[in-house]
């Protein structure tokens, strides 16, 4: 994998390791869950990780999610298993794509979702961003559940 895409791949890959730690021992309930009744559960934001890993290499490909997905959106994930099953094929895949990446591709421009014109560098650069964000967002969530319920939630400690 060619430096930039190999650094920002190492961040997403350590946030991955953060993510399978914050979703140890989590319950039917707190996987639904909103902090407020517009808030997306944690179930939610799963499907959004499905979504955008499967979203980004296509877009890089110019195919799948990217020529009929016009908007952000989420997967149904029926459980934590099932998010990672499917989550794991989806990052082997988006990795292989990044893989074969060269300089010249990082600067080739294409449409994102329809609000800006992106290229594939600015796209690595995303990913990586919107995959620590959301991340860090379902601990968050895990954090107040645990607040709220009285539940101890230390074993999703990301150190």
């Amino acid at each position: 994998m060619i430096e930039p895409v190999s650094t920002f791949d190492e961040l997403v890959m350590a946030q991955v390791g953060i993510l399978r730690r914050t979703l140890t021992g989590i319950g039917a309930d707190e996987f639904d869950w909103r902090m407020h009744p517009e808030a997306n559960p944690i179930r939610w934001l799963l499907g959004h990780h499905l979504w955008y890993e499967a979203w980004v290499p296509d877009a890089v490909e110019v195919t799948g999610r990217y020529l009929v997905d016009r908007e952000p959106t989420s997967l149904p994930v029926a459980d934590v298993d099932d998010f990672w099953s499917r989550f794991d094929a989806a990052v082997a895949r988006r990795r292989s794509v990044f893989d074969g990446l060269e300089l010249a591709d990082l600067d080739r421009t294409f449409d994102y979702l329809g609000v800006a014109t992106y290229t594939v560098g600015q796209l690595v650069r995303t990913h990586a961003a919107h995959f620590t964000g959301h991340t860090w967002q379902i601990r968050y969530v895990r954090g107040t559940y645990s607040r709220a319920f009285g539940t101890d939630k230390r074993v999703f400690d990301p150190f």
